[in-house]
């Protein structure tokens, strides 16, 4: 199905991208690497299978009908939802990561250096 040939209408193609939809959300709900490479080779096939039903849609002339539209929003949402979460995670994770640095380098998130930490006590043995 991942070449777009094998739809015979727009509908089809409407209706694969829901279902992979609903995988796709499943899937995220239990977060692994495998999961994440899943889900990204989904949200593909479903960039892939809208444009095979605005490509039929087009060629056929037709319009699309009252429910087909609807479902068709109902999945833009979805994916714009989707692009949100992606984004501020990669946000969240990105400060995350560059406080971790700082603080490691002994560096405040100003850029001044961090106060020491004194040990009580240190015993040597040998």
């Amino acid at each position: 199905m991942g070449d777009g040939t094998a739809y015979g209408d727009a509908r089809e193609c409407i209706h694969a991208a829901k279902a992979h939809m609903r995988e796709v959300r499943t899937l995220l709900s239990k977060p692994s690497t495998e999961s994440a490479e899943r889900s990204a080779t989904l949200l593909r096939e479903i960039e892939v299978q809208l444009g095979c039903a605005a490509a039929i849609l087009k060629k056929s002339g037709t319009r699309p009908d009252l429910a087909m539209r609807s479902e068709v929003e109902d999945l833009q949402d979805q994916v714009a939802v989707l692009a949100q979460f992606f984004a501020q995670a990669d946000q969240l994770l990105s400060n995350w990561l560059r406080v971790v640095r700082t603080r490691r380098a002994g560096y405040t998130e100003q850029g001044q250096a961090a106060p020491l930490v004194l040990v009580n006590k240190l015993t040597v043995e040998g």
